[in-house]
Order: C-alpha cells, then structure tokens, then sequence
C-alpha cells in the first residue's frame, strides 16, 4: 500500500489482516482504489498517486506477535516510565513498549519495521500512537512537526459573502479566508468537547490528535488523518452523535470516523491562525484570555517535543517560536454551553 502524504510517498506493509484493517480504518479520510482494486492511502487528495516503480521516501513495515521482542540489554537512552523506551544507536533507534511491542527506526534510511501485540490493536489510542511514533521522527527530517493537538478550520465564505457550507450558522463563525485554529490541552481539559462543538458549527477537521506545522514560504498546518475519540459524556452534547449508539453510563472511549458524521469534513492544510488552551472550570459563560509568547511556548512544548530525538529539538523549537510569535495564543476557560464556543473561538479575528 502506497500514499502520498503531503509530497512523500509512503509505503506500508504487514503480515496480518487485523493490522490492515485497523491501518485503512484509522486511515480511511484518505483511502482510495489502485487500479488493480488493491487499497491506496492518499493524505493529499489532489497530488499526483505514487508510481509503483518509483521507490517510497518512507517505508513501514508491521508484523504482528503474541509478545512484544525483548528489549535491547543496554540501559535505555530515554524511559517514559514502564510505558515506552528508546535505545539509540546513531541513526538506528529502537523504541520499545513492554506490552504493545517494538518499532526498529532507521533515520538515514527512512525506514521503520515493527512487531505489534494483539493488545496494540484493541489497547484504546495505542494502534493511533504507534504509527505516529513510527513516522514523525521520520517526517522532522523532512520538515514536518506534528503536535499533539486538535486543528479546525472555520466554514468560508466566497468573495461575494455566500456562505461555501449549506448551514445556517452565525455570521460570526465564518471567514473569507481559510485559517487554522490549533486546540493544545491535557486529558480533560476540554479539548476533545471543544473541537467536537467545531464540526457541530460546520468546520472542517485537519486533525483530531497529530496536525503537522511546516515552514515552505509561509507557515502552515497541514492534515494528519485518524479517528475521533471521546468519553460518551461528550459525544451525548451532539444530537448528530446519537447514532454511535452511546451508553451515558459507559467510560470507554468511542472511536468513530469523522467523515461517518460529518461528510466532506477534512481539509488538507490552512495557515495557523491562534492557539487555543482550553480548561474546563465552574463557570457560567465561556472567557479567552490572552497569554503572552512565552507563556505560550511553555504550555506547548510538553505537546511536541520528543526530547530523545536531540538531534531535531533546535528546528522544532524555532517552528515553535515562530507558531507563537506569528499568532495569538489564548487560555480557553469553558463553561457549560458548547454551542458557544465556535464563536467565541472565531471572534479572534
């Protein structure tokens, strides 16, 4: 399987069905036919589809395990607790999960080859996590920086002031120009409700978890696909929602496909246009407060920076730099009315 995502063909291959089917489904904003009827990835809908004779600049290859292969004997380099380890050997990196498996990277190469668990594939988020793990180091070197985040872009008006989506909404939540607003928080902060309330409003989606900041002659975010994912408390706000047939009493995250609610949502890329720290508090009505560069810049690093990948930590800190010194950044405190919150949102420009 091969698509191109955002200008680099990507190649990915495993040994088992159910890794397959998870792939294309976390994937599927951007699955299309081969001609041969065999399944494609194409991240970037207009681009050229790869040639098979041509070689990929990215490989990923999966194979699926009973257990994850035994950690390398040498003391890690970088642990995130019991969860997660990097051993790194120059442009060789092993990334190790205990339970989920192990990923062998090859940066000069651009190649990643990986052993998955069962548990990878039905552990919540962890499938999702995998490939982002396996593909961003790769993509830095490339120029492309994800950031856990979620990224909207309000609905557009054309030049005459006509509305470009079929909805009616406030003249408030709608723009001339496309632009990007990047929501930044931990669990519970509300971030999965306030981009939730974004589609509810008619924006469009360019990534619920892992957008991409890239500098060509301009800075921009740019798509990465995956499923949405919220508790069922969130998903009962939505009326549209009622069809994932949600259990209020249940604490199990839903995963379901974006574009399985709300059709034509995604779009490709858009220029940043603010950064939003949303937190939920006990409070009657909604508040943005305006934070200042450095105070934002502390805020976004636990969201993107990989810190055993030292080599690309000082391009990633000046794209960051640059993200905050170019757009506003404001502390999001929520209150309860969801429907609220586009507006609020878009009256930042």
């Amino acid at each position: 399987m091969r698509w191109n995502f955002h200008g680099l063909t990507i190649e990915g291959t495993w040994d088992a069905a159910p890794i397959g089917e998870r792939w294309l489904a976390t994937f599927a904003p951007r699955v299309s036919s081969r001609e041969d009827g065999s399944a494609r990835l194409d991240a970037a809908p207009a681009s050229p589809r790869p040639q098979a004779d041509t070689p990929p600049d990215l490989f990923f290859n999966l194979a699926l395990a009973g257990e994850a292969p035994p950690s390398p004997s040498v003391a890690p380099d970088f642990q995130q607790g019991q969860l997660l380890a990097y051993y790194i050997r120059g442009p060789e990196v092993t990334a190790h999960f205990p339970r989920f498996g192990q990923l062998q990277l090859n940066l000069a190469h651009g190649t990643t080859q990986g052993v998955i668990t069962p548990a990878a594939l039905t552990t919540h988020g962890v499938f999702e996590d995998l490939l982002a793990i396996g593909l961003s180091p790769h993509l830095r070197r490339r120029g492309m920086f994800l950031i856990h985040a979620f990224a909207a872009c309000p609905p557009e008006k054309d030049e005459g002031g006509r509305m470009k989506d079929e909805k009616n909404l406030p003249p408030s939540t709608f723009i001339l120009h496309p632009s990007s607003f990047i929501l930044v928080g931990d669990i519970g902060a509300g971030k999965t409700t306030t981009g939730l309330a974004l589609l509810h409003a008619g924006w469009k989606l360019l990534s619920n978890d892992s957008p991409i900041l890239k500098m060509d002659s301009d800075l921009k975010v740019l798509a990465y696909p995956g499923l949405l994912s919220a508790y069922p408390d969130s998903l009962a706000r939505f009326p549209e929602l009622a069809q994932l047939n949600i259990t209020p009493q249940s604490r199990e995250k839903i995963l379901f496909a974006a574009e399985s609610i709300y059709p034509d949502v995604w779009r490709d890329s858009a220029p940043p246009a603010a950064i939003f720290f949303p937190q939920v508090e006990s409070r009657k009505d909604h508040a943005l407060e305006r934070l200042s560069a450095p105070e934002a810049l502390q805020r976004i690093l636990p969201h993107a920076i990989e810190q055993w990948d030292r080599e690309m930590i000082p391009a990633h800190l000046a794209l960051l730099n640059q993200l905050i010194q170019s757009v506003p950044a404001y502390r999001l405190r929520l209150g309860p009315e969801v429907e609220k919150i586009p507006a609020m949102i878009a009256s930042v420009l």
